[in-house]
Parts: structure tokens; C-alpha cells; sequence
């Protein structure tokens, strides 16, 4: 695909490449590969030894301690004329082109396409922002350039691996949601009480046609990764994305790509509470999703096509523009005197930078009825929902945040003095007003290529009472939804009214005035009893046996009197049995109880061998299997 010039306010031209396939009523025909490449540290023979600067949380020494595996994980999609791929990487963020050399994320793209016969525009690439990984964009820290090649090296491997190893599959679609863990509820740093957040977690199921063993999935989860700060812990983290896709490997077999939705906005309510908050944020989005599973529905219009936009967005944050600037003077990378703020190494050269305009990628990749669209950032849920409109309402829109580069935070402009009013970095690191509408407009032209109905439109703000920050606030959430476990831990965090305490470090990362959080205790319903507990803390309470249950939490603000709580459904499942029907040397697995949908089968036969799917053949077969249901429930039998 060439690369065209889409220059803000006017849209000038489009590209598309795509195959396509009428729709039917049986499932369509694709193929599909995955593939997993380590990016840790400790793998890079070139890097330094000192260790990696991680970003999110400020300037501090390197790291070398890893507490979970950082990967780069990558889908491909065929439905065989036509290819496209996902990938995403374990990294603070990633730019698309680099001062220290042809390392960026575009480089990658062009890299990995050019050995697989496709075009930069067929593959998105998207960092999970971990707050506890290596940063690579300076701001924390210096950028090691070994490391950096070992990233690129390694996404374009990983590329290159799953676009090679196609297998057939059936691709079905399922959405989650998971704003009980994004802080709209209470006034924290970065978060905005009384504002609406983005809780959509769109999911890609690949499964075996026949087996119906899962091959894999691609997830965009929106809950910022930042719960776990690798700087104060002084390790190395994938966060909960890294949880989640243990747990969904474990439970469904296969690869899950877990990768980011909405970003801006979209803090956790425990941002900075650790590895065992990670867990437990881990643990809700994995049954949010397999609950989501459980309803999925096949895709039935094997469309495999892909849409880019070369863009230039034109500055407006001069800071920042010296900060990356300022990155190639004499002596530099270097610290901004007085501050723990680096320079920035993003390329200062055409296509990457353009005078004063900051030059980019958005694609969009349909597949079926799906359209995954980029965004360069943290866009704020208000980008998000204007993308969505964009494509003209035919499709399901399912955006990819810190998608092909990193902009930084970006929001309608009329949301920007919120960023001063409501605690926040937001106005610091965002390097256009203009970054959304050029975002949602460049989507509007995708559509057209992608023959969709486009809708330009403006992004608006997003608030069911703004007023709410003057008052306290309550949100939690439960380490699982659902389940057949009676016990249920549940995570509260409240905030008083009103600001009460000012950071007085002069820093980058916080010039803001800071909220007062968990003020007060929080009192408990459990749908007929009732407990208390502080704010922060985790509170476990056991049902009385399976049903759904009302739980609420309440604070009482101490200015006004007026209670405010939050309130979601828990369920209790029936224990789940595991059952298999033998019709000569086909073995299907089955359920009863539980959630009641089969997931996923693991059989282990008596001559050592082993199987994935839900139907297998094995010719005189005895031995056991494993099943899982919708809400990750698991029960074992033998036969």
C-alpha cells in the first residue's frame, strides 16, 4: 500500500486492500496463527546490564528484576486471499520511528510485511502501557538502543511466525464488560468522577472448526495498566494484562492476545496498589470475558480487508516539542534541570515529523462484520465513541488503543481545561488538541475504503453529573462476576469531596492538586446482610449458596449528609459436573450445572496422550477430561 497524505482539516485521499466475501448463514472459512516472542530484558545479549528505565511513575535507577513474563504476542487473520495481523507488545509505549534508528513500530510493520508478502497498513501493532515495563520513549528514563532492536527484532519475528503458521478456524465475536474497574465513581488522580468511561472489551475467538478447541483470541481490555508501579517495586511487570492472559491460556488453551481498548481516562480504581491488586483486576476481567464466550456468535462474512491513513497533526504542546527536540542536543539524552523528566527520542524527521506537525498511521482491519480501528494514544472514551460513528453504525467498531505510535493523552478540545479542574497529567503529555478530531476524521475515510457508510462527526463530552467531584464518591469491584466458589472477595475505594492536599514536588508527572482518597470507612449490603470495611481493603463475604445477589456499598459524605453507593449484581453458580458422551471413538464433553456453556475440554487419555476440543476422536479412548464453563468454572471426570 502506498502511504498517502491525509493533512488536518482536509481529508485528501484513501487507500484499501481487501478481499471480499459475500455473507452467508453458516460460519465463514479463515485461518488463522498465533505466535508469542519474549521482550524481557534478560534475553538481550546487547543490552545494558545495569538494567531497563521503566515508565509511568518517574525517574528512578534501572531495573533487572522481572516478576512476569514481558511478550510480544501476534494474530493473524485470513481468509485466504487476503491477510491481516494484531500484535501487541509489552512496553510503556512505542513510537512509531526513532532518533537512535529504524527501530520504531512502523519500521516493524514495514519489516514484517515485506518477508510475508503484505503491507505495512495490513498489521497493527499496540503497546499494553504497562506502568511497570520498559519505556523506550525517554520521559523516565534514557532509551537503551540494544533494547530497543530486541523489541523490533522480536515483534517482527513474532509477525512473521503467526502470518506463517495459518490453520483453519471459525472466528466468533464476543464483548465484555469492565467498568467496574475504571474509576468513575470516585475522584482519584487521573480519574474523573461523575464522567463516563469506556468498559467495552471487544473479543476475536478463533477455534477449531471441528474440535471447537480454542486456537486463540484477541482482547481489547481498557483498564489502564498501571496498577502495578515497576519503579517503586523495582520490578518488571506485564500488570494485569499479564494475568489475564495466563489465566485465559489455563483455562481455554490456545494464545490470548490481550491487548488495550479506550486508554485515556481509564485508570483502575487500585492504580498503584501492586501485584496482588493486579491479580485481582486479572481475575475479574478473565471472567468478564469468559462469561462474554459464552454468548459468542460466529462470523458469518469472511470480509478480511485493511484501510490506512497517513496523517499529520500539528502541535500544540511546545513543552513536549522540546522535550523531543532537545533530545538530540549535544549531550543529550539528558534530564530537564531541577526535574525527573528525560527528553524524548520519538524521529524529528519526515514521515515521523514534519515542521511542526507530528506525522502518523491510523488503520482500521475488518474482519467480517468487525472493524478494529487504531488510536496513536490514550484517547479518552469521548475519541472512542466518535470513531465508532465514524464507520457509519454497519459495523461492530472496536478501537485499539496505543495503536502504532504514542501521542499521549488526547480528548475533545473542549475537554481540556477538565484536565486542570479534575487532578491530572492529561494537559502534560498530550501533543495536539488536535490529535482526536485528525483521529476520527482519518477513521471516516477508512470507512469509505472499507465500503462503509463513513460519518464524520466531533467528538463530545461524556459526563452524567460533573458535579461530582464537590461530593465523596464509592466504586468496587469483585475478583470475579460469577462463579461457583460461594466466597467472593470485593475491592472498595472511596474518595472525600473536594481536594484537600497539594503535591509539592515540582515534577511532570504531578503538578496538580491531589484528591483525598479512602477519607471514611465503607458500609456493606449483601442482599439481605450487611458489614463494614475500610476503604482499600479487601472484603471477602461468603453467599449463602448459588443465586444472584444485590451487593451495595455506601459512604456517607460528611459535608452534605447525602449517602452515596454503588451497586452490581453477583452470582453464584451450581456446582459444575463435568459429563462425556462416547458414540464409537467420538468423545464430546458436555456440562451440567455451572454457568452451563462449555468453554473449553482438556483430555488426558490412559496411554499418556492428550487432546484439546470439545470433540475429539480417539479410537478406544478411556481416561479424563477437564472441562471449563462460561464463568471459568472447572470439574474433572473420568470415562
Amino acid at each position: 500500500m502506498k502511504r498517502r497524505l491525509l493533512a488536518w482539516p482536509a481529508l485528501l485521499v484513501l487507500a484499501v486492500s481487501g478481499s471480499l466475501v459475500p455473507a452467508g448463514s453458516e460460519p465463514a472459512q479463515f485461518s488463522v496463527g498465533f505466535a508469542v516472542r519474549s521482550v524481557d530484558p534478560s534475553g538481550c545479549t546487547e543490552c545494558r546490564p545495569e538494567g531497563q528505565f521503566l515508565g509511568g511513575f518517574g525517574y528512578d535507577d534501572p531495573v533487572t528484576v522481572e516478576h512476569d513474563p514481558l511478550e510480544v504476542r501476534a494474530m493473524a487473520i485470513s481468509n485466504g486471499t487476503k491477510t491481516v495481523e494484531l500484535a501487541i507488545v509489552d512496553t510503556q509505549g512505542w513510537f512509531s520511528g526513532y532518533q537512535e534508528g529504524p527501530w520504531g513500530s512502523h519500521n516493524a510493520r514495514e519489516n514484517a510485511a515485506a518477508t510475508l508478502g503484505l503491507t505495512a497498513g495490513d498489521i497493527i501493532i499496540s503497546s499494553t502501557h504497562s506502568h511497570a515495563a520498559p519505556t523506550i520513549m525517554g520521559i523516565w528514563g534514557t532509551t537503551d538502543p540494544a533494547y530497543l532492536e530486541y523489541v523490533h527484532d522480536q515483534t517482527v519475528d513474532a509477525l512473521v511466525a503467526a502470518g506463517s503458521t495459518l490453520r483453519p478456524a471459525e472466528l466468533l465475536a464476543a464483548e465484555a464488560e469492565v467498568s467496574d474497574t475504571i474509576i468513575s465513581g470516585v475522584t482519584q488522580y487521573d480519574g474523573y468522577q461523575g464522567w463516563r468511561v469506556d468498559g467495552d472489551t471487544p473479543i476475536l475467538w478463533a477455534r477449531d472448526p471441528v474440535t471447537k478447541a480454542t486456537l486463540g483470541l484477541y482482547a481489547n481490555v481498557p483498564v489502564h495498566a498501571d496498577i502495578v508501579n515497576g519503579v517503586g517495586l523495582d520490578l518488571m511487570s506485564a500488570d494485569h494484562i499479564g494475568v489475564e492472559r495466563r489465566l485465559l491460556d489455563e483455562d481455554l488453551g490456545g494464545t490470548s492476545v490481550i491487548a488495550m481498548g479506550t486508554l485515556g481516562r481509564q485508570e483502575a480504581t487500585v492504580q498503584t496498589d501492586g501485584i496482588a491488586a493486579a491479580e485481582r483486576v486479572g481475575s475479574y476481567v478473565a471472567n468478564e470475558i469468559e462469561r462474554a464466550l459464552a454468548h459468542a456468535t460466529p462470523i458469518t462474512d469472511g470480509t478480511v480487508a485493511s484501510a490506512e491513513q497517513y496523517v499529520l497533526v500539528p502541535g500544540t504542546n511546545p513543552l513536549l516539542a522540546a522535550l523531543n527536540y532537545g533530545n538530540a542536543a549535544p549531550g543529550c539524552p539528558c534530564p530537564l534541570p531541577g526535574v525527573d523528566t528525560w527528553t524524548i527520542d520519538r524521529a524529528l524527521t519526515p514521515p515521523y515529523l514534519v515542521g511542526a506537525a507530528f506525522g502518523t498511521w491510523i488503520t482500521a482491519l475488518r474482519i467480517g462484520d468487525l472493524v478494529y480501528a487504531s488510536e496513536p494514544g490514550e484517547a479518552f472514551p469521548e475519541t472512542s465513541t466518535a470513531i465508532g460513528r465514524a464507520f457509519g453504525g454497519d459495523v461492530d467498531v472496536r478501537v485499539v488503543g496505543m495503536a502504532q505510535d504514542q501521542l499521549g493523552y488526547y480528548y475533545p478540545p473542549e475537554a481540556y481545561p477538565f484536565t486542570f479542574i479534575n487532578a491530572s497529567d492529561h494537559q502534560i503529555y498530550n501533543a495536539s488538541l488536535l490529535i482526536g478530531e485528525v483521529n476520527v476524521h482519518a477513521h471516516a475515510v477508512n470507512a469509505l475504503a472499507l465500503g462503509l457508510n463513513p460519518t464524520p462527526n466531533h467528538e463530545t463530552i461524556q459526563w452524567d453529573d460533573p458535579q461530582s467531584i464537590l461530593e465523596s464518591g464509592v466504586q468496587w469491584f469483585p475478583n470475579r462476576r460469577e462463579g461457583a466458589a460461594p466466597t467472593v472477595e470485593l475491592t472498595a475505594y472511596t474518595s472525600e469531596a473536594g481536594y484537600t492536599t497539594i503535591d509539592s514536588g515540582l515534577t511532570l508527572d504531578n503538578l496538580d492538586i491531589i484528591p483525598s482518597e479512602c477519607p471514611t470507612s465503607v458500609s456493606w449490603s449483601f442482599g439481605g446482610s450487611a458489614s463494614s470495611g475500610g476503604c482499600g481493603q479487601i472484603v471477602s463475604h461468603t453467599f449463602a449458596g448459588p443465586g444472584e445477589y444485590e451487593v451495595t456499598a455506601s459512604v456517607v459524605d460528611p459535608r452534605t449528609g447525602n449517602t452515596i453507593t454503588w451497586t452490581a449484581t453477583l452470582i453464584v453458580d451450581e456446582p459444575l459436573v463435568a459429563t462425556v458422551d462416547v458414540a464409537g471413538d467420538v468423545l464430546t464433553a458436555g456440562v451440567i450445572g455451572g454457568q452451563g456453556t462449555i468453554l473449553a475440554a482438556h483430555w488426558t487419555f490412559d496411554d499418556a496422550t492428550t487432546a484439546e476440543g470439545i470433540i475429539v476422536t480417539k479410537p478406544g479412548g478411556h481416561g479424563t477430561v477437564e472441562v471449563v464453563d462460561g464463568a471459568g468454572n472447572h470439574a474433572t471426570t473420568s470415562f
